[in-house]
């Protein structure tokens, strides 16, 4: 598939085709393949994690590990794109996708770009999946010795219906309560610093353009 797209880009006479043409080679051919390839080895990065945070007796701790891996396979995928791209316009003679423009309309109307955005969010996916299971395992932050009489309660709960409500009621305490917690937690976050996840991805945007501009050589 690599060396069919490559033939294609450096035989073709790109400059008798419309754009409309040029666009189904892109969105059809290109991008799919660069997207499929860093989403494979975000999934590959999320299910070894996940497997070992089964066995861990802290796993959010992994799943915030597959959430700093996710991070630098996404720049990565931006960074790839760019100079996948360029090095096609060269072999085209002419551009597929001018990256200036693309870079200068994200900057100016980043919402006519969503279509860009899903793409480079999907390799996060599977991380924000893994870091939900990973909120599972928050309720064994509560000590042992407040877990283990629960855990007896719930074996004496078919003794009497008393014993079956007060078992149901402390586990939905002890898998309830730090959820709630880390909830409010990750809520205050975003209310405080929602200002500084747009700064970050402002930032992100402005390391592909220093990307694009000196060890590519697309701008």
């Amino acid at each position: 598939m690599v060396a069919a797209i490559t033939l294609s880009a450096a035989v073709i006479d790109w400059t008798a085709l419309s754009d409309e043409r040029r666009s189904i080679f892109l969105f059809l051919g290109v991008l799919p393949l660069l997207n499929a390839l860093f989403d494979t080895l975000s999934y590959a990065v999320t299910l070894t994690f996940l497997r070992r945070g089964l066995r861990a007796r802290l796993p959010l701790l992994w799943g915030v590990a597959d959430l700093a891996v996710a991070c630098v396979l996404f720049l990565a995928l931006g960074a790839t794109l760019v100079a996948v791209m360029h090095w096609l316009n060269l072999l085209a003679g002419t551009p597929l996708l001018d990256l200036g423009a693309l870079f200068a309309g994200v900057y100016m109307a980043p919402w006519d770009y969503v279509w860009l955005y899903l793409m480079l969010f999907s390799t996060i996916l599977p991380t924000a999946l893994h870091f939900a299971v990973s909120l599972l395992g928050v309720q064994g932050l509560w000590p042992r010795g407040l877990r283990r009489p629960v855990a007896d309660w719930i074996g004496e709960a078919d003794r009497s219906a008393l014993r079956a409500v007060r078992a149901a009621l402390a586990l939905a305490f002890v898998w309830w309560v730090p959820l709630v917690v880390l909830g409010a937690g990750i809520w205050g976050l975003w209310a405080v610093g929602g200002d500084l996840a747009l700064a970050a991805l402002a930032l992100y945007f402005e390391g592909l353009t220093w990307i694009a501009q000196v060890p590519v050589g697309a701008l």
